[in-house]
């Protein structure tokens, strides 16, 4: 009998999913959805929408007979367990009663990064947050009350300076060329009917993969980067720990992620550059026995 495992990683602006073979630890199929999940950003029918889309694109296969079906997720926002047991209710909707796992994107990081041994584990996204390998958190706030160094809030201090400039408050930048291209605005009254879009969170931040690298962009990195990487660093501080591991799509920015390794380079600090959705397919046991075990 095949076990295939389906499992999702839901992050602020794409959802991420693969099909394993358990058996032979064989990728069957793996696709990228251009829409995030994030919970704290998304409703529940827009969940759903992701979820239908999935089972959808791996309806194929299952509906072969024979296979005995796990999931296993890592989900933004999973960390707050009124939003954690609303998912794996609409999980459980759409893949009929099959054996699910939902975890926050951190704590599956923090699960299947760390094992045995110490670390920290610091996640920039669309927001941020960083927790220890016995789960002592810094940031995680969300995106109003913290998530400084996620790219929400990277792209929302850029965007205020161009409204700081339109009012007269501050010097032009070139950015603010790049942000009326992508954003596709002409005046600056367009622009704010970003706050009406009910995807706004995932929309502003998708900016950040695409800004230039201009005086404003390196400075309002350096500014956020020095507010959280401070906490990093005190959080390691006080747990004794010396090895840091980066994650999240804030990292493929080279000034970013060269600055972030700058300001922890008194730890061992490394970039972790692996797919989530693939690790948590094949370690669904692991994870599975530690969880059963806490």
């Amino acid at each position: 009998m095949s076990e295939l495992v389906l499992s999702i990683d839901g992050g602020g602006t794409t959802t991420k999913f693969c099909l394993v073979e358990s058996k032979n630890n064989q990728i069957i199929y793996e696709s990228v959805i251009e829409s995030g999940i994030n919970l704290t950003a998304t409703t529940s029918r827009e969940q759903m929408l992701i979820l239908n889309e999935i089972k959808k694109q791996i309806g194929y296969l299952a509906e072969k007979p024979g296979n005995v079906w796990s999931i296993v997720c890592a989900i933004s926002g999973a960390g707050n367990s009124k939003r954690k047991k609303s998912f794996e209710k609409l999980l459980k909707t759409v893949f009929d009663e099959k054996s699910v796992i939902v975890l926050s994107d951190i704590e599956a990081l923090r699960l299947l990064l760390f094992k045995d041994k110490p670390g920290i584990v610091v996640v920039c996204g669309t927001g941020s947050i960083a927790i220890s390998h016995n789960g002592s958190r810094v940031g995680g706030w969300g995106h109003l009350f913290g998530d400084e160094a996620g790219a929400f809030r990277i792209v929302v201090e850029i965007i205020q300076r161009f409204y700081d400039h339109i009012d007269g408050v501050y010097p032009y930048d070139p950015v603010f060329e790049s942000l009326k291209l992508f954003f596709n605005f002409t005046s600056p009254n367009e622009l704010t009917n970003l706050q009406a879009r009910k995807d706004y969170k995932s929309k502003i931040a998708s900016f950040a993969a695409t800004m230039p690298l201009t005086e404003l962009t390196k400075t309002v990195i350096e500014t956020q980067i020095n507010h959280f990487a401070t906490k990093v660093s005190q959080l390691a501080k006080k747990e004794s720990i010396n090895d840091i591991y980066l994650f999240g799509g804030m990292f493929k920015n080279e000034y970013f992620k060269d600055t972030f390794l700058r300001k922890l380079d008194t730890f061992n600090t490394q970039v972790v550059d692996k797919k989530l959705h693939v690790e948590l397919a094949l370690n669904v046991k692991f994870l599975k026995k530690v969880l059963d075990s806490s």
